[in-house]
């Protein structure tokens, strides 16, 4: 059994999944970029690509992709004061489809899965400098030069993953900018109008609509 997911969509559940991992969120970009490293040098495909930058391992797109779901209301990034400075702390949105996105991806890249769950274990909590610490032991990163390329992401249209054609296509639309537009400003209007959800007639197919 196996379908496949486009970039954007494998790119954004690997952020959903690694953010998902701990319980507060991940504290700084700073620390995701890390992370996210840590997490996908050793599987393939590769979401995202990451050159040596002068504070470690960067990729540009996993900060441009993070922004773009931000905007899409699929993270949320809460601002935290530190006296003068400010960071942000990216998080999870509690409900029901966020799980859902997070057991697929899971159930469809098993290997991926499990490398970010061991990467938020043994790196999630540390400190900045402890964090920069063991990196430094990485022996991709010993001579290199700013700017070059140390993993690189797949460039492929698509990813295979282990699941049907059907559960990977309606992954692709819950991940999709429109329809998440649009699931956000319908919640908006729902809440701002005390309006009552439970009061709504369900369906269970359009079969019984049309009937």
């Amino acid at each position: 059994m196996t379908g496949t997911i486009d970039r954007q969509t494998f790119q954004r559940l690997t952020l959903i999944y690694l953010i998902d991992q701990l319980p507060d969120g991940v504290r700084s970009s700073y620390r995701l970029q890390k992370l996210l490293y840590c997490a996908t040098r050793d599987v393939d495909p590769k979401p995202f690509t990451f050159h040596f930058s002068r504070q470690g391992p960067y990729s540009r797109d996993v900060s441009v992709q993070l922004l773009h779901m931000f905007e899409d209301d699929l993270v949320q990034r809460q601002v935290l004061r530190n006296g003068a400075s400010a960071e942000g702390r990216w998080k999870a949105w509690p409900g029901e489809t966020w799980r859902e996105l997070c057991d697929a991806f899971a159930e469809g890249l098993p290997a991926h899965a499990e490398a970010i769950r061991l990467s938020a274990t043994h790196f999630g909590c540390l400190r900045c400098r402890e964090l920069d610490e063991n990196l430094c032991r990485d022996p991709r990163l010993q001579g290199m030069r700013r700017g070059r390329v140390l993993l690189r992401g797949h460039s492929g249209s698509s990813v295979s993953v282990t699941l049907d054609d059907e559960q990977a296509e309606d992954l692709e639309i819950m991940t999709r900018p429109e329809l998440l537009r649009s699931m956000a400003e319908l919640n908006r209007a729902v809440t701002e109008t005390d309006f009552e959800t439970s009061k709504v007639r369900r369906i269970s197919s359009l079969d019984d609509y049309f009937i």
